[in-house]
């Protein structure tokens, strides 16, 4: 079933943007003939459909993951995020520990979790149910269940015992916390009643302590570095972040001097969201904007036979 919707989703890509559509539609009858099939594959097939493919390029390249068909086309094609996956690509070393903090069903988790080895632990966190199973599955698909570590919770300022508010997204767009004020910026499905906790008690609960902590979780970034308070004092990891608007870019901003890292920007033209490097000032940071920078057109298998 899964070739069936993979092989229905080509056909509907290429009539969608070949230059037969535009023959076919110089007689009335077949164009809208042609508006109906497709019509009826977009709303029978494609936006329901689930299939495990493998990751044709990049982090992950080689990994099956189970998408939906058509939204997550990108991450079986591996184009999501081109920026981090180089920079996990250049930071990631066997033995290290990743945190994942909105790692989704997993597009980077992934990869990253080849590239720790058995000797090493990414730990990837996501609040939405449905995304920790399908993250479950993939684990389980790849044989990565012993250095892939799934925690359904969100991650946040503050531990909440009781759950906190959690409004969840769609198919193109992740969900995110729902409360103190803060809203994910494209979350648009229910609200629902989720886990919490800080990096810093998860730290203290025995959570391995990680050299790399990537976030994405739609406009809450903010928010989770402060719940990091002793972790990011302490144990000085790199960062990597999605920063979803003003109000956190310039919270960001002043907890970076406090925190004494550094960091580059990489800032779009329409300015969000933009992606956030960041490094104790101790470190030399520069070496890995290099290394991102050579590093366009590595993948999983380049670094594991270097």
């Amino acid at each position: 079933m899964d070739s069936f919707y993979i092989l229905l989703y080509r056909v509907y890509f290429v009539l969608k943007n070949s230059a037969a559509e535009g023959v076919l539609r110089r007689w009335p009858g077949l164009g809208r003939g042609l508006d109906r099939l497709k019509q009826l594959a977009q709303r029978h097939f494609l936006q329901t459909a689930h299939a495990w493919v493998r990751i044709q390029s990049g982090l992950s390249q080689g990994m099956w993951i189970q998408i939906r068909v058509p939204g997550e086309i990108g991450f079986w094609r591996g184009e999501h995020e081109p920026e981090v996956q180089n920079a996990i690509l250049a930071a990631v070393r066997p033995g290290a520990v990743v945190y994942d903090v909105g790692a989704h069903v997993g597009a980077m988790a992934l990869g990253a979790a080849l590239l720790v080895g058995d000797s090493g632990r990414v730990v990837a966190f996501d609040g939405d149910p449905e995304n920790v199973e399908r993250l479950r599955r993939n684990s389980a698909r790849n044989g990565l269940q012993d250095h892939l570590q799934v925690v359904h919770t969100a991650v946040w300022s503050r531990t909440a015992s009781n759950g906190i508010s959690f409004r969840r997204g769609t198919v193109r767009s992740q969900g995110g916390v729902e409360a103190d004020g803060n809203r994910p910026v494209l979350a648009a499905g229910e609200t629902i009643n989720v886990p919490a906790i800080t990096l810093d008690d998860f730290v203290a609960a025995g959570g391995p302590l990680p050299r790399l902590v990537k976030i994405d979780v739609e406009g809450g970034e903010y928010e989770v570095l402060r719940g990091g308070t002793r972790l990011f004092a302490t144990q000085r990891p790199l960062i990597i972040a999605e920063i979803h608007h003003q109000r956190a870019a310039e919270q960001i901003t002043a907890w970076l001097t406090e925190y004494r890292y550094k960091a580059q920007w990489n800032i779009p033209e329409e300015k969000f969201p933009r992606r956030l490097f960041a490094w104790p000032t101790e470190q030399d940071g520069e070496d890995w904007m290099r290394d991102i920078s050579s590093g366009r057109e590595r993948s999983l298998k380049d670094v594991l036979r270097s």
